[in-house]
């Protein structure tokens, strides 16, 4: 791990570009970049980008919406009152994913293919998968079939959510058995930054991350949980130390975004009191590892203090997590009536988001003996709600969206709109339920989004996606 830190330092800064004054997405990847690179050069970039999506300013807005975060001043104070508009995530959409890691996995994919490299055009549909489901999670019907021909489509039509996710399973399918085909003469080394080349573990991420999708289609498909445990059995994330975290540096222009934006913008973005009240309610030890007063605000990030898990620039940012995954079997397990295995499937997720921060075994041991156990709750229902809670806390920083997904399909943790929500794009004034297509797709696109607009009822923050009806 040591070697690849070093390796991700020098191909970063090679690589990225440091942010501006101006709020670009935190892409740090420029989108008019040439395509003719090898893919060894193409691969570090595709998964930089890919973690920083998980972790910047769309991640951001959903941690507001979702209420992990609280915006303090500037334009995180405007996502409170939810104030997002067409401009809000357009240079995401943009340099983050579409002419960003989506394009760049695009092109990996066809060079994996044309000189017979099938472990790279595995890689490639890994991480092609996850930025598919953020653009879809985020906006419901969006381009994909069209998006990425070798001439260049301009004006792609957008696909509807139900086959984007048939869409992004059949990309980890191609995936697995990409990595169970004969390796070609070159194979990913150094240049993967996540695993080194190790195939057994992006085939096990790629099972886990199937397992996720269909979940997300919970409220869809009565089978989800069935899917999710069956395609589980033959081995996936076993440890924390086998989750693909993506390794950020210990300097500014490498750091994880989350500390990177607390350096950048101090003093914009906190803990939000219902996340920390949750924490405080059960006395949870990840509090301190969180969160610390400073200057008047429930801080995340503090320069220069190391002692804040996600305030470190060198905090790895997971693709998918060890915890995420065992919650992902303890809801599955509650959901076939399966109780003892949703018990220790709970009881070692929670375990091992406090491993992965720093907590001790001291504090996880009493924070899990004073947990209630499943059997003791009233019913289903409200094991449930215990499951996804206890999730969200573990979701802080590494996983807004999917803490977003799970109250969308769930409707856990049990939310109060912002009290002064804006109208304007959100009559009801509910918690967002998605987000407006970017400025760019009405100026360049308008004939496609208007067409994807219709297809989904209109264009407004509190029209409730195809996944989650």
């Amino acid at each position: 791990m040591k070697n690849l830190k070093a390796i991700s330092r020098g191909l970063l800064i090679g690589f990225l570009i440091v942010i501006s004054s101006c709020d670009f997405g935190d892409t740090n990847v420029d989108p008019s970049r040439l395509d003719d690179v090898p893919v060894s050069q193409l691969l570090p970039v595709a998964q930089a980008q890919t973690a920083r999506n998980l972790g910047s300013i769309g991640a951001r807005i959903s941690g507001v919406v979702v209420q992990h975060f609280e915006g303090i001043s500037a334009q995180p104070l405007a996502y409170n009152s939810y104030i997002l508009d067409e401009n809000s995530l357009d240079d995401y959409w943009r340099g983050g994913l579409y002419a960003g890691a989506m394009k760049d996995c695009a092109i990996l994919i066809e060079k994996g293919k044309s000189q017979d490299i099938p472990y790279y055009v595995g890689i490639g549909k890994v991480l092609m998968a996850i930025n598919l489901n953020i653009a879809t999670t985020f906006w419901g019907d969006v381009p994909y079939a069209e998006a990425f021909q070798a001439q260049g489509n301009l004006k792609p039509t957008y696909d509807g959510q139900e086959a984007i996710y048939g869409s992004i399973q059949a990309l980890l399918d191609e995936a697995l058995d990409a990595f169970n085909a004969d390796p070609g003469e070159v194979n990913p080394g150094a240049d993967d930054l996540i695993f080194g080349g190790q195939r057994s573990r992006w085939i096990a991420t790629a099972r886990a991350l199937k397992a996720r999708y269909y979940m997300h289609l919970s409220k869809r498909d009565p089978d989800a949980s069935g899917k999710a445990l069956e395609i589980l059995k033959n081995g996936t994330i076993s440890a924390n130390s086998n989750q693909p975290s993506f390794p950020f540096g210990p300097i500014e222009n490498e750091a994880n975004p989350i500390a990177f934006f607390g350096l950048a913008r101090p003093n914009q973005l906190g803990m939000n009191p219902f996340f920390l009240e949750l924490l405080n309610a059960s006395n949870d030890p990840r509090k301190a590892l969180f969160t610390k007063v400073d200057r008047g605000t429930q801080a995340i990030y503090v320069k220069g203090d190391n002692s804040l898990y996600w305030g470190r620039f060198e905090s790895p940012m997971p693709l998918i997590s060890f915890s995420e995954l065992l919650f992902i079997r303890a809801e599955a397990n509650l959901r076939l009536n399966i109780l003892t295995l949703a018990q220790t499937n709970l009881d070692n997720a929670i375990r091992a988001n406090m491993e992965q921060v720093g907590v001790s075994e001291a504090h996880i041991t009493t924070y899990l003996t004073n947990l209630p156990e499943l059997s003791t709750l009233t019913d289903q229902e409200a094991r449930l709600k215990m499951i996804i809670e206890e999730k969200y806390k573990s979701m802080f920083c590494q996983g807004t969206l999917e803490a977003w997904v799970d109250y969308r399909r769930t409707g856990y943790p049990e939310l109060t709109p912002a009290p002064d929500a804006s109208e304007s794009f959100n009559p009801s004034k509910i918690v967002p339920q998605r987000y407006l297509y970017p400025i760019s797709e009405r100026n360049t696109n308008r004939e496609n989004m208007t067409t994807a607009m219709e297809q989904q009822g209109g264009h407004l923050l509190d029209q409730t996606l195809w996944a989650f009806q």
